[in-house]
């Protein structure tokens, strides 16, 4: 009798078991990340109103005729300027432009979702990266020394802008490379716009007359047809003329 009791009591035991919940096992809910696209930035080059091209014959502000050959640049330190003034940085991504080659288009990614009021980038690249180990960028990186060829390996740093080509007065070439850490150009235009999901494309235009202009004219003839400094008056000059080469025309979908 007590053995019959004692296995009706373990079926009972063992039905109340089988009827309880089975825990609930909780997980952390996946983080949530921002949406991103991409930002197409589309530059177009002028001299004055006119495109650029290399078999044309330009008059420069100082009245001099060139024709131009060369004209190659390094962009960086690319931000959005958010609706309360505050920064998007789009770190670590860099541009080389050679218009000679065709290499007038770029993609800024990762581009948060958000209403923005302004565009800023740099000609040239900090002290840092100007004079940090170039080994590090894989042969297609902007920076480069195999793909841009704007490397003074002899003086440890990146050329800024080559700018080369021909008066034709004298026949003579000029060769502009400028250069130096100090001599960073910086730009920002106020421009609002709402970036959503799908991919901005922004257009923007170099005057590269303005580097001959603005806030004085330079006689290459006078002044001198080359530089391959960071600090000498023709790189000083030439670079504080450069505040105004660009323009931003459009940001659209």
């Amino acid at each position: 009798m007590k053995k019959l009791s004692y296995i009706i009591l373990s079926l009972i035991s063992l039905g109340l078991w089988s009827c309880q919940e089975e825990p609930v096992v909780c997980c952390d809910a996946p983080p949530e990340t921002a949406e991103v696209s991409d930002l197409n930035i589309f530059i177009k080059h002028l001299v004055g109103s006119t495109p650029l091209d290399f078999t044309t014959e330009y008059t420069l502000p100082s009245m001099e005729e060139v024709t131009f050959r060369r004209f190659s640049y390094l962009l960086s330190d690319f931000y959005l300027v958010n609706s309360d003034d505050s920064k998007t940085s789009m770190n670590d991504q860099f541009a080389y432009v050679d218009v000679r080659a065709g290499k007038t288009t770029f993609i800024l990614s990762d581009i948060p979702k958000g209403n923005y009021k302004g565009l800023g980038f740099s000609i040239g690249v900090d002290s840092a990266i100007n004079h940090g180990n170039t080994n590090q960028y894989p042969s297609d990186h902007p920076l480069s020394p195999i793909n841009n060829s704007l490397y003074w390996s002899w003086e440890g740093g990146f050329i800024f802008t080559a700018l080369e080509g021909k008066t034709l007065a004298n026949d003579e070439s000029f060769i502009f490379h400028l250069a130096g850490f100090r001599n960073k150009t910086n730009f920002e235009f106020p421009l609002s716009f709402t970036k959503d999901n799908p991919a901005l494309n922004a257009t923007l235009s170099y005057d590269i007359a303005e580097i001959f202009q603005n806030p004085e004219i330079y006689n290459i003839a006078n002044e001198g047809a080359s530089t391959h400094s960071t600090s000498d008056p023709v790189t000083n000059k030439l670079f504080l003329n450069m505040r105004d080469v660009f323009s931003i025309n459009s940001i659209s979908e």
